[in-house]
């Protein structure tokens, strides 16, 4: 339907060409808009009673947000899941570029469009920092020449030339490790991966917190936005950390704090019970978990516990570089009338089941990501009004990384063809339903191994959420109580939940067949699960 010209204006990507036409409320505010990534954090640094993790800057921005306490990624893996949220859309980008097939895509087509477009389009000026993993020629269109995204699972801590300048001016060295957290070969025997450490010492001095690289990701955010040439415009900024993704490089002057952590650290109880099994095969789960702890299990409990402790160091490490860049929006009045969204790519095991990392396959612990939205102050948006801004809540309604593109366009007034895949967070927080044809979905093809999976979270009839997952080179799927303080245990198989089971087939199944992109699942799923979905009999050919 036509628009009304005295309200709304039309806009495209690129006016010569007329590529990606959109409408924008002349009358919407245009708060700046800061978003935040972090990558791979365990569910336990922030939800429950944080297990004694210390993060007062997150802490204290979450006292001005929204949290949304059951939020989830599309893909338990960095490209994926930021293909995803960037676009708005379910990715075709299934696995990271390190292991993918030739001809698997692993990068963002330069024909797509990631929602920051719409905001330059939009008159807003677009600056990033950090890491992309989905390709560097589409973030240097959106984000200007001088962009430097790093296409890339690991950090450039070694060959990043403005890193490198950073040291040099601090009169610092590259990094160097005193003490390194190593894994096992699968062998047992002989040395594994490397999980970083513990930083040495430079020029007689404990090596400076403020020389790290998310220390230098946020000097050089700071750099740009004071400097930027157009200081009239809104602002769209997005800071990807990759902290605290391993490897970790944890400073010096950290170590009270260390032996602090490591006074009440404990290995998971499901690392406990696998090692009381001689660390062997865990006969209820799928295939795929034995082979990740065949190669990147910590059986040593010594071991897991540095590296759980060096995992928490790096994520409060990461809470001290948030809080000097929000110290920074506050001091030069950013902060107030800002948006601001703080999240993770995908989550992390973090020694559950004795595995570490994420990988090729799909439950809570890796598809659980943190999601803060703190609003703007005095704004004109009807939906931002009507909630409650000023003092925090929690929102346990599930939602997904995909909702952040309609949250955003929502609060500038951008309005685009029914192309998003998420549903408003700005609609959900007030408690309006999830519309079903916007299900929350995920899936995996391949990472360190190939495991094609796909999943979904559901509302069963008991009135709980669940999450399921089908994983179609094994018999064993996967179906897990998403209740607060419900255990990583795997349902599937339990009598108790069969009722559920067959609700998650049911719902899996619908979600599969209402859109055309998930074919490459449905047609194994429905002859797989045919007899208990009752399926009729039909020619599967898709002859046209």
């Amino acid at each position: 339907m036509e628009k009304e010209k005295i309200e709304y204006g039309k806009g495209y990507l690129n006016g010569k060409t007329g590529r990606g036409p959109f409408w924008i409320d002349k009358g919407a505010g245009k708060p700046n808009i800061f978003l935040i990534t972090m990558d791979m954090v365990p569910p336990r640094f922030y939800l429950g009673e944080h297990r004694g993790i210390d993060t007062p800057n997150m802490d204290s921005l979450g006292n001005d947000s929204i949290f949304f306490s059951n939020a989830f990624a599309s893909a338990p893996l960095w490209g994926p899941s930021r293909a995803s949220y960037l676009t708005g859309r379910y990715s075709y980008i299934t696995g990271n570029s390190e292991r993918s097939h030739d001809g698997h895509l692993t990068e963002l087509r330069n024909s797509d469009t990631i929602w920051p477009e719409y905001l330059k389009a939009a008159g807003y000026y677009t600056r990033h920092v950090g890491k992309s993993h989905v390709g560097t020629e589409i973030f240097t269109r959106v984000f200007g020449e001088n962009d430097t995204p790093w296409h890339r699972w690991s950090p450039p801590w070694y060959d990043d030339e403005y890193y490198l300048e950073f040291l040099h001016r601090m009169g610092l060295q590259k990094y160097s490790f005193k003490k390194e957290i190593k894994g096992v070969s699968w062998s047992g025997v002989g040395l594994g991966n490397n999980y970083g450490g513990w930083l040495a010492d430079q020029n007689g001095r404990p090596f400076p917190e403020d020389g790290t690289y998310p220390a230098f990701l946020v000097d050089r955010a700071i750099s740009i936005i004071s400097n930027r040439p157009d200081s009239e415009s809104p602002l769209y900024f997005q800071l990807d950390f990759f902290g605290p993704h391993q490897p970790f490089a944890i400073p010096g002057g950290w170590e009270e704090r260390e032996r602090q952590i490591r006074e009440s650290m404990v290995p998971p109880k499901s690392w406990s019970r696998w090692a009381e099994r001689g660390y062997g095969e865990i006969k209820d789960q799928p295939r795929v978990y034995n082979l990740y702890r065949k190669n990147w299990g910590l059986r040593d409990r010594e071991v897991l516990v540095d590296y759980m402790v060096a995992n928490q160091l790096q994520f409060e490490l990461m809470d001290r570089m948030v809080g000097k860049f929000i110290d920074f929006l506050k001091a030069e009045n950013l902060y107030d009338e800002s948006l601001i969204i703080l999240t993770a790519d995908h989550g992390e095991m973090n020694g559950e089941w004795g595995c570490i990392d994420k990988g090729a396959y799909l439950n809570p612990q890796v598809l659980r990501v943190p999601v803060i939205i703190k609003l703007p102050r005095n704004s004109n948006h009807p939906k931002i009004n009507g909630l409650e801004r000023r003092s925090s809540f929690t929102f346990e309604e599930p939602c997904s990384l995909l909702d952040i593109a309609p949250t955003i366009l929502d609060t500038v007034g951008v309005e685009i063809p029914n192309r998003l895949d998420g549903f408003c967070l700005l609609d959900t927080a007030p408690g309006e339903k999830r519309p079903s044809d916007k299900p929350i979905m995920f899936d995996v093809w391949n990472h360190v191994v190939p495991n094609p999976s796909v999943g979904i979270v559901f509302r069963s009839s008991d009135g709980r959420f669940y999450m399921f997952s089908y994983n179609t080179t094994d018999y064993i799927d996967e179906l897990y109580d998403l209740s607060p303080g419900a255990s990583l245990n795997n349902l599937y198989g339990n009598p108790e939940y069969q009722a559920v089971y067959e609700e998650a087939l049911r719902e899996l199944n619908r979600c599969l067949s209402q859109d055309e992109r998930w074919d490459v699942y449905r047609g194994y799923f429905q002859l797989e699960m045919a007899e208990k979905l009752k399926l009729p009999s039909k020619d599967m050919q898709k002859f046209v």
